[in-house]
């Protein structure tokens, strides 16, 4: 029996996975100043939606006595970069993972290719990040004034300052699943709507759940620093970017692996269904 279309000209599960495979192999054959250039703006994009969060999150009256509230208008804040970024084809480290996964079960591409398009991706989504955390986000005193500025630092010192290594790791490896799907269905749905709920919705979970993002806390991290956090750059790189990419890098790899063994690999299930002589089963 087909798949059916999950909505009105959508792709099928199939072709999603298809066309994201193909996707991994441009990006495996993209030039580095065209890819870098890419992921700074996605860089600059998706933290402009990390602003506005924390304007609208820790700006709340009740920040305190309501926290379940003021995640939630966190969580459906922040996604608004990431529809942004897909919407105007910049790109962003944490869907490299789910790309490259597929790209290398498909037996594509060299090994130093791989190791160029994650290093250009972070590199990147650093430059745009750690640009608005200080030119759009601290110089311009947009969250240096009370009560933003002491709720920021709190967030950041509770995330990751306070937070255990491991915490943070699992955590990522969650948010590396869900956005990774959020990319998925924005890449099978094709009418703009379905589109930005497809990103949406998986991507609110993980803001919601405190489920790291690792451009999410290039911007948040650097901005805490900035503020005052008790973050200091080495618990930056080794207990904020370290779990968070390795975490992002194997929840979105678990992604990928799986579409592409269900949805490419398993036409040959399908083959062996068509072409099976059901009446003759029934008649023995």
């Amino acid at each position: 029996m087909p798949d059916g279309h999950p909505a009105s000209g959508g792709l099928t599960p199939e072709d999603a996975a298809i066309e994201t495979l193909h996707i991994g192999l441009h990006h495996l054959c993209e030039t580095v100043e065209l890819a870098f250039l890419k992921n700074v703006y996605g860089g600059l994009l998706l933290s402009a939606g990390g602003l506005l969060a924390l304007v609208l999150a820790t700006g709340f009256p009740d920040f305190d006595s309501s926290p379940g509230l003021s995640r939630l208008l966190q969580g459906t804040a922040f996604p608004v970069g990431l529809i942004v970024v897909y919407f105007l084809g910049a790109e962003l480290f944490t869907g490299y993972p789910m790309w490259l996964a597929m790209t290398a079960l498909d037996r594509k591409g060299f090994a130093f290719e791989y190791f160029r398009s994650t290093l250009v991706a972070l590199a990147g989504n650093v430059v745009g990040a750690v640009w608005w955390a200080g030119i759009q986000s601290y110089f311009t005193e947009t969250l240096t004034e009370e009560p933003w500025r002491s709720r920021i630092i709190e967030q950041v010192d509770s995330d990751i300052t306070d937070n255990k290594w491991h915490v943070i790791f699992l955590r990522a490896l969650g948010c590396g699943f869900l956005v990774t799907i959020a990319m998925l269905l924005g890449t099978q749905n094709r009418d703009g709507i379905s589109k930005a709920l497809g990103l949406h919705l998986p991507f609110v979970i993980s803001t919601v759940a405190k489920f790291p993002h690792t451009v999410e806390y290039m911007y948040l991290g650097t901005t805490g620093m900035m503020l005052g956090a008790r973050l200091t750059m080495g618990q930056f790189f080794w207990k904020c970017m370290l779990p968070i990419i390795l975490g992002n890098s194997m929840g979105g790899a678990f992604t990928g692996a799986y579409n592409y063994w269900v949805f490419i690999r398993r036409a040959d299930d399908k083959e062996r269904t068509n072409n099976r002589n059901w009446l003759s089963d029934e008649a023995e």
